[in-house]
């Protein structure tokens, strides 16, 4: 789940005020709980000292008789002390405080012990889910004699201390309360202060997005930022980018319909020119025709021969109207499918009977196969796509041979014309379906032509729903290939 910059921000920082808090919390405890412990502790030394010095001095008998009365000990410890126990000469004085219940439950004043205490030591017991601390406080050892076995033996001297953390505990507590409250209001505080943050610095950013979001779709749309500071600076160098956006747009679109109107006028203009000069082309052609079969009396073989050339010009002529009028047509959308079956070996060998006299004349050899291939197109269109191919193959091959192969793959029906010709070079392979684009565009070129018949072909093959590309090398020839969608296929083998 991708989360938005608003819900990270405050989210991140309520994380952290989170971790701060309970982590400030955590240690402000641990070291009240530690702090108090010492003074505990320091308290207990202070007592140990005055109970060594009072149990081992002179008049000890009476005191130490106070102490297993417990007298003593609400004298000297009040409620933190909870026992005292003083060993002298092995043997225990012990003192409680409260039920002695307690006493048993934590089994430390059963046994003198054993070896000698040396150093002084504490440590935390828990009884009844209350701490104490335990305090050893060694007086030093003493020799003597066994009077049951004679043996000479040391006996252990020590005072012990048992020092309630209760109120400790208690302590720690009410300040944990009053930590956990401080801490749920510096939450409080950090999430208010994430969205404040939020609302003065992310929403502004947030209504840009949104604008620039919704720019895309209506040109109208603005970004509307209240706040005084460089966020409402961008926001109006937004809006005036947008302004700037929206006014060359609506230049654009002005331009366009005015390009729009000017191809239309100049496909319309074509259409007349092209029907206005198709009629005394074909008057020239005509009576050209009828002087060639001597019906106005015999010829030289020189007037025969330029007659001849000129019905040649003509039909040249009348090949590139036809092809201007072919793609003012396409481009004003007027050309439509007429979808019909086909049995493509018919439709090729028609479309090659337009090129054989060329192909004759320059000695190139034609091959065809198609196999008995019958397909659902509009077959008008598709002849006048092989016919321009053929006739630019043959145009651009010197010498050789152009094939025509047409098989079945992959759900579609791919023709391929190849030629033995000069070849095209690759950063003219889709610059040559342009219109009005040949490979030489000079006035000494060779070759006649418009640049119009490749252009026508792929719009044609395309209205199919079909494609077109080729494959060339310079000196190698040519091959083109386009495919038509398989839409209604029967007989044939692949070729």
């Amino acid at each position: 789940m991708s989360w938005s910059l608003k819900y990270k921000f405050i989210v991140t920082l309520a994380a952290f005020t989170v971790v701060l808090s309970v982590s400030f919390g955590l240690i402000a405890i641990q070291r009240l709980n530690s702090d108090l412990e010492d003074q505990i502790l320091k308290q207990g030394e202070y007592i140990a000292n005055d109970l060594k010095a009072k149990s081992f001095g002179a008049n000890s008998e009476s005191f130490l008789a106070q102490i297993a009365q417990g007298y003593w000990i609400l004298w000297a410890g009040g409620g933190n002390v909870f026992y005292v126990q003083v060993v002298k000469y092995g043997q225990p004085y012990t003192g409680v405080l409260g039920r002695t219940e307690r006493i048993k439950e934590l089994k430390l004043l059963d046994e003198v012990l054993t070896p000698p205490v040396s150093e002084s030591r504490s440590h935390r017991v828990t009884s009844e889910g209350v701490p104490y601390l335990d305090l050893i406080k060694p007086v030093g050892e003493t020799e003597a004699i066994d009077i049951n076995t004679g043996e000479l033996k040391q006996l252990p001297n020590y005072v012990r201390i048992g020092l309630s953390l209760a109120a400790v505990q208690e302590q720690v507590r009410r300040e944990f309360l009053i930590i956990s409250g401080l801490s749920t209001l510096y939450i409080v505080v950090g999430l208010l202060i994430a969205f404040w943050l939020y609302q003065s610095i992310l929403g502004p950013i947030d209504v840009l997005t949104q604008s620039v979001k919704r720019f895309k779709r209506d040109r109208q749309a603005r970004a509307h930022v209240t706040s005084r500071d460089e966020l409402r600076t961008l926001a109006e160098e937004f809006n005036r980018m947008a302004d700037s956006i929206q006014e060359r747009d609506e230049r654009l679109e002005r331009v366009n319909r005015e390009l729009r109107k000017a191809n239309r006028v100049k496909s319309e203009f074509l259409a007349v020119m092209g029907h206005e000069l198709k009629t005394p082309i074909h008057a020239i052609r005509g009576y050209s025709q009828l002087l060639l079969e001597g019906i106005d009396g015999s010829l030289t073989a020189a007037q025969q021969e330029d007659l001849e050339n000129i019905v040649k010009s003509g039909d040249h002529l009348r090949a590139l109207i036809d092809n201007i009028l072919q793609f003012s047509k396409l481009e004003a959308g007027g050309e439509t499918l007429h979808p019909t079956e086909v049995e493509v070996g018919r439709l090729l060998e028609e479309a090659l009977q337009n090129v054989r006299v060329l192909a004759r004349e320059k000695g190139i050899e034609l091959h065809a196969h198609a196999n008995g291939l019958r397909i659902q197109a509009d077959e008008t269109k598709l002849k006048q796509v092989l016919i321009n191919l053929l006739s630019n193959a043959l145009k651009y091959t010197p010498r050789g041979q152009v094939d025509v192969t047409v098989e079945r793959r992959n759900g579609e029906v791919l023709f391929a014309v190849k030629d033995t010709g000069i070849g095209i070079p690759e950063e003219y392979h889709e610059k040559i379906f342009e219109p009005f684009t040949q490979l030489d565009s000079s006035t000494t070129r060779p070759w006649g032509g418009l640049g119009l018949g490749l252009s026508i072909v792929k719009k044609y093959v395309e209205m199919h729903g079909g494609r077109i590309w080729l494959t060339s090398s310079l000196g190698a020839g040519t091959t083109f290939y386009f495919t038509i969608p398989e839409q209604s296929c029967q007989g044939g083998e692949n070729a």
